[in-house]
């Protein structure tokens, strides 16, 4: 996880092993803190639609808004327009009645990226029907379009104007997040080194790597991780990090 403050540039890794709605709360406020927050200003989460994530703004300060990340949409879009690709330059057999497939798929991914999701809904149950299960290729698009479609509908609600808040500046997408989970984990918990950590083994272990990307690890470590001043408001007295993090 990363949190970013308006008075600072760049951010700030926080990382839980926990799924508790409580504890991630817990975290994310600690570290907004650090970074400025003062329990007031808009707060976004973005997810890839994890329910402990679509519940967190619920507990979180308000304005707290839910929406998901569209590198995840542009994932489950991307091998369905390689396989429209495929059965546009074919144009034989099975494949003539479906002569702009590929233009129909971008469609779909244009709304979405528009944040028209209701049109978005609509084109997909049309491909669908126009997609008939058979042939490899459209089988496959077939299944990749039916989660699409289910994803989206599960999502509805947190599908924004992703357009808008690029140009405005605004991030869309949780690739810092997603690409942070390799300096965080990699080092240690690679699948070659045969390696197996239970839940609160884990959970430290990601502190300590957390704290160090963040050039807090020799702070950590000559003193107790420093709590909130006597002043801070009272949405910032979550419970006691893990001292023994670092």
């Amino acid at each position: 996880m990363w949190a970013r403050g308006t008075g600072r540039k760049g951010g700030r890794y926080f990382v839980t092993g926990s799924t508790d709605q409580q504890a991630i709360r817990d975290r994310a406020l600690h570290s907004l803190q650090e970074v400025g927050y003062r329990g007031f200003g808009d707060v976004t989460v973005i997810s890839d639609g994890a329910e402990i994530l679509k519940r967190l703004p619920r507990a979180m300060p308000k304005p707290t808004t839910h929406i998901i990340d569209w590198f995840h949409i542009a994932m489950k879009i991307q091998p369905m327009q390689q396989i429209a690709d495929h059965i546009v330059r074919s144009r034989s057999g099975p494949f003539e009645a479906l002569p702009t497939i590929d233009r129909d798929i971008g469609g779909v991914k244009w709304r979405l990226w528009h944040g028209r999701v209701g049109r978005a809904i609509r084109d997909l149950e049309q491909l669908l029907v126009r997609v008939k299960e058979g042939e490899f290729s459209t089988a496959r698009l077939h299944s990749l379009a039916e989660q699409l479609l289910i994803y989206v509908r599960s999502n509805r609600g947190a599908i924004v104007n992703y357009g808008r808040r690029y140009r405005a500046g605004l991030r869309v997408a949780t690739t810092l997040a997603e690409s942070a989970v390799n300096p965080v984990v990699g080092k240690r918990m690679v699948k070659k080194q045969q390696m197996r950590w239970s839940l609160h083994g884990a959970h430290i272990l990601m502190q300590v790597r957390a704290a160090e990307i963040n050039g807090e690890l020799s702070n950590r470590l000559r003193a107790p991780f420093r709590q909130p001043e006597l002043n801070v408001p009272t949405i910032f007295k979550p419970k006691t990090p893990l001292l023994r993090a670092a």
